[in-house]
């Protein structure tokens, strides 16, 4: 007898609005401008992003809280060096902040064709700016507590914490890196290393999940690995799901069309970006995916999007309808399980029975659209088939330190034990 399986949706409350293009925003929260370590400003990053044709974008410096684009954001000392280097900071005026919010903005290519304009999102920030093993944490919605705070190695529960303290929520950007699955793509599926993801994910709610796609999908192409490992890890115990973010974390111009996300709002105002934001009404896209799309494709042309979503209770099916794809695939604990194909970039949809893969399916399946333009991702539903409580896992208490390893643990935080942690993975 096949299972049934009682499915839950992020999509759930926009499945009406999904085919109409004016609900789909095209977003970036993670960019960088030259008033922290990148290499062109805020005011020539905001004309290209507008260029682009996105709806929404947060500037996620590091250690450097976001504020209004006609603002002058913080100038971290840190980063001085910029002015020598590149010679100029610019934000906008507040004219031209009015015009690129009202979509009157002209730039000096004038390529958008949206007609509303380029939203702002304010009080966004990067935390723990300067740590040589990246261990960064982004935060929405949040006050100044970790303004030009350098930070602490191999430290993500600090600035979670204190960013859920102020109300704000967060997500863990590009993991893997931080993991060094660039050496060993196996570490992404180490026990110890999805606990220690998995634990905060399970104390912090208001940490929603981890980035899964970033720019050229390098250092962090295991991202995708580590997020099913999670999935499979977190949704049983019956709490939360863990969402999967892009962004193009984008320091020049020509990083900024790599990885965003399509946000799947009925009318652009901050509270329901924030509802979006929490409850994963997204759609994660990259033109750069090197496990899905090989190592040397780039994205070009009309990237794949989601515009219909179905969900049959009753018969537990999940179907998804897709644009600019050739390919849909249906992944369930890190495997694809299904996979359909059409001639040539196109409108295709792809529906699963889930009673026909309940042995492969665990507590979730997820969709992948793939195209020419690049790859879209879906977030995960839930897929309970009612003995989701059997799979708890039971090393979710934290052990406490015995004074041997809080000893260590001192000294591997220092910056002295992080150098000699990286000359031991050399050597």
């Amino acid at each position: 007898m096949a299972k049934k399986f009682k499915i839950t949706s992020p999509y759930a409350d926009v499945l009406s609005i999904l085919g109409n293009s004016e609900n789909h925003y095209k977003t970036n929260l993670h960019t960088h401008s030259t008033y922290s370590d990148a290499n062109n400003t805020m005011a020539d990053m905001i004309a290209a992003f507008y260029d682009l044709d996105f709806d929404i974008l947060a500037f996620a410096e590091h250690g450097i809280l976001g504020k209004e684009w006609d603002k002058k954001p913080s100038i971290i000392p840190l980063f001085r060096f910029q002015y020598l280097w590149h010679g100029i900071r610019r934000h906008l005026t507040t004219d031209e902040y009015r015009q690129v919010l009202s979509g009157t903005y002209k730039t000096k290519d004038n390529l958008r064709t949206k007609k509303r304009g380029l939203m702002c999102i304010p009080h966004a920030i990067e935390a723990n700016m300067f740590t040589l093993m990246k261990n960064h944490v982004n935060g929405y919605f949040t006050d100044d507590a970790f303004e030009g705070i350098y930070g602490k190695e191999n430290d993500f529960e600090t600035p979670i914490k204190v960013i859920e303290q102020s109300g704000g929520v967060s997500h863990i950007n590009h993991p893997t890196d931080w993991l060094g699955a660039y050496r060993d793509p196996s570490c992404a599926k180490v026990p110890e290393n999805v606990r220690f993801f998995a634990d905060l994910l399970r104390r912090y709610k208001s940490c929603l999940g981890i980035e899964v796609l970033n720019m050229y999908d390098g250092p962090n192409r295991s991202d995708r690995i580590l997020w099913d490992e999670l999935l499979q890890k977190i949704i049983p115990e019956g709490e939360r799901t863990v969402f999967g973010f892009a962004n193009s974390d984008a320091h020049r111009v020509r990083e900024i069309d790599t990885a965003f996300m399509d946000f799947i709002i009925p009318e652009y105002t901050m509270a329901n970006f924030r509802d979006a934001l929490e409850n994963g009404r997204f759609f994660s896209i990259a033109r750069y995916a090197k496990n899905e799309l090989g190592e040397d494709f780039v994205g070009e042309g009309a990237y794949p999007y989601v515009n219909g979503i179905e969900i049959d209770d009753e018969n537990d099916v999940i179907a998804v309808s897709g644009v600019n794809c050739n390919v849909i695939e249906w992944i369930a604990d890190g495997e694809i399980i299904k996979s359909e194909m059409i001639a040539a970039d196109g409108t295709m949809k792809s529906e699963i029975r889930l009673g026909d893969y309940g042995d492969k399916i665990g507590c979730y399946v997820r969709a992948q659209l793939k195209g020419r333009g690049g790859i879209c991702m879906t977030q995960a539903f839930i897929c309970d088939d009612g003995n989701m409580e059997r799979f708890i896992d039971p090393d979710a208490e934290i052990k406490p330190l015995t004074p041997e390893e809080k000893k260590k643990k001192a000294f591997d935080d220092t910056r002295l034990g992080v150098i000699v942690k990286k000359l031991s993975q050399k050597n």
